[in-house]
């Protein structure tokens, strides 16, 4: 499994956050972990963790909502929570798949 990592701003919403994260899956990479560091101008960023799949293999929609929020429809279980920077704040969000 190669692993490729990429960074995101920490002034996206959730909503923007997560569509970065689909547009990155959608090339054949699949999310698996999420941490917060910082750039060099000292700014907290959201640095994400992919796998590179088979080519022609595209993971099923991730789906992000603030930890503790009810389980969407349609998703399967919960695959893991991270704390991620979120309109400059850190915010605990809980990761699901799309069934």
């Amino acid at each position: 499994m190669k692993e490729q990592i990429r960074g995101f701003s920490g002034n996206l919403t959730l909503v923007d956050l997560q569509n970065s994260i689909r547009f990155e899956e959608a090339g054949g990479l699949e999310l698996f972990d999420c941490i917060v560091a910082t750039d060099k101008s000292n700014k907290p960023i959201n640095v994400c963790k992919f796998k590179s799949l088979e080519p022609g293999k595209i993971p099923n929609d991730i789906v992000f909502v603030n930890h503790g929020s009810p389980k969407p429809e349609s998703t399967g279980s919960l695959l893991f929570s991270d704390v991620v920077v979120i309109k400059n704040q850190f915010t605990n969000v809980d990761f699901y798949r799309e069934s």
